[in-house]
């Protein structure tokens, strides 16, 4: 009976101790990095009022140097960071769920690809995920940095393998019509100004594409749908978010809210 107790005991105090968590990852950027060396602050508001998801987890972040190369180790590196948070708060009897935007997809899915340990990771909300690099980077009249130059299309799809996500579900939030249409004129098919969808989709090939559902996905990588009613969404795109129109968002960050709250409210797994 004693050891029972003991047994049960442990059980309870293992339990109590297992934490949920939501991590933030952003993309190209300034910097973002917590001087201090923590995850818990969202330094210089990156993520504005997309953070205020609904949910019971804790809320953390992996802050970098938005302008360095995502796929790089060191002092205020994506990589460097990614690791500290991910060690800390997705192993053992902790789990997580990773929000990335943009670059950061690009960075979580690297990390995922070259970690030798996998990580409790319930799904990655892929944001505009720029993972597939972005023909804007190709051309790179409009800046140059250690950012740009790894988001060129080449550089992004030959740096890793993007079908190897260990069982970890990438789950796609593509925008399109944004508000700087000049964009459209450098990157092929449907974009949201910034990448395009072969990129965001997590297609595996580059191209013109005018919808997520026409073209093979890499591994593990799908289509979030779950709020498809009212304005949110286009018939013609297949369902996908447009950004600051239709849906009431001022970003595909909100947008990605939006998608989190109703994969929680509809029971979808989101904690």
């Amino acid at each position: 009976m004693k050891l029972t107790g003991l047994f049960l005991a442990l059980i309870t105090v293992s339990a109590l101790s297992a934490e949920e968590s939501v991590i933030f990852v952003h993309g190209r950027s300034g910097s973002h990095c917590d001087a201090s060396g923590g995850y818990t602050t969202d330094v210089n508001n990156y993520w504005g009022t997309a953070k205020s998801i609904t949910t019971s987890a804790s809320r953390y972040y992996v802050g970098y140097d938005g302008a360095s190369d995502p796929r790089t180790w060191g002092s205020c590196r994506a990589q460097s960071k990614l690791y500290q948070v991910l060690e800390a708060k997705c192993k053992g009897s902790n789990y997580c769920t990773i929000i990335c935007h943009s670059a950061g997809c690009y960075a979580s899915e690297y990390f995922i690809d070259k970690s030798a340990t996998t990580y409790n990771i319930r799904r990655i909300w892929a944001s505009s995920s720029a993972a597939g690099g972005s023909e804007l980077a190709n051309a790179a009249f409009w800046a140059s940095n250690d950012m740009v130059a790894a988001l060129k299309t080449g550089n992004a799809r030959g740096s890793y393998n993007h079908n190897n996500m260990k069982g970890i579900g990438v789950y796609a939030i593509a925008g399109y019509e944004a508000t700087w249409t000049g964009a459209s004129v450098i990157l092929p098919g449907e974009d949201d100004g910034a990448v395009a969808y072969h990129s965001t989709c997590g297609l595996n090939t580059t191209g013109s594409f005018s919808n997520c559902l026409g073209a093979t996905r890499f591994s593990y990588h799908y289509i979030w749908s779950g709020r498809a009613s009212g304005t949110e969404w286009s018939s013609s795109k297949n369902g996908y978010h447009k950004v600051h129109t239709g849906d009431g968002s001022n970003s595909i960050n909100t947008a990605a809210k939006l998608e989190y709250n109703a994969c929680r409210s509809l029971g979808l797994g989101c904690k």
